[in-house]
């Protein structure tokens, strides 16, 4: 248990200087949302979305995340077992603690009338902080879980398999689209109804928690692919 606490703790050091750049990125999109809400008022002119800009940082962060700590920890008589918890430990901390700030953000910025692009409350309206929490927290962790495991799929490749992996996403969607043509368009029809229903947008209101839910289902089952594929993930130069 202590190695896992020291090896989370690590973890978290190493996310602190990207997470304050994160904050400083936002920061200064919202300055120029200030700027622009001020020079140009009622025109409807948008800066951006400082939730888009988290959403893109914390995936290239679990994308980065891996190969460092996985060296130094097993270096330093870490099992992979404690490793592989202090990723879930630490990520998921990171999660809560940007769902928290993002939100508040986002809160100052619909108390002083901002001009700004918010993804939230585009899907599901202004449906108060606790929502907009656990959403953003839910949206955090699948995004640098799905970051961590590419990162371990690639290390664990060799060169030919990466190019493989690599190529793998152009031919899926190739046969996808040859698929759903003959069958008249129902594949994607039938793929759009599922995400929608799992997003939480099936009934008449949009439902952030149900969307909560799905995502955290599928993060936890992306979680169990990468314990298998940390398990026996061997030092790679």
């Amino acid at each position: 248990m202590s190695n896992i606490f020291r090896a989370t703790k690590y973890q978290l050091m190493m996310f602190k200087p990207q997470a304050l750049l994160c904050l400083a990125i936002i920061a200064a999109n919202i300055l120029i949302s200030v700027t622009v809400t001020y020079l140009f008022p009622g025109s409807g002119v948008s800066a951006g979305s400082s939730d888009l800009i988290a959403f893109i940082w914390i995936f290239i962060l679990g994308l980065l995340s891996f190969k460092p700590s996985f060296k130094f920890m097993l270096a330093n008589a870490v099992s992979r077992k404690s490793l592989f918890w202090a990723n879930i430990f630490s990520m998921a901390i990171l999660s809560v603690a940007l769902a928290v700030v993002v939100t508040l953000v986002l809160t100052f910025i619909n108390r002083m009338h901002i001009d700004i692009i918010v993804l939230y409350t585009q899907l599901y309206g202004d449906n108060g902080p606790t929502s907009s929490v656990v959403w953003f927290i839910s949206v955090f962790y699948l995004l640098i879980v799905i970051g961590w495991f590419i990162n371990m799929v690639y290390y664990r490749s060799s060169r030919r398999m990466a190019y493989a992996i690599s190529f793998a996403p152009f031919v899926i969607s190739g046969l996808f689209i040859a698929i759903n043509q003959t069958t008249h368009g129902k594949l994607f029809e039938s793929i759009i109804r599922i995400i929608v229903t799992a997003m939480g947008f099936s009934g008449n209101i949009p439902n952030p928690y149900f969307g909560s839910f799905s995502m955290l289902l599928l993060t936890v089952i992306i979680c169990a692919i990468n314990y298998r594929l940390i398990r026996k993930m061997q030092i790679k130069e």
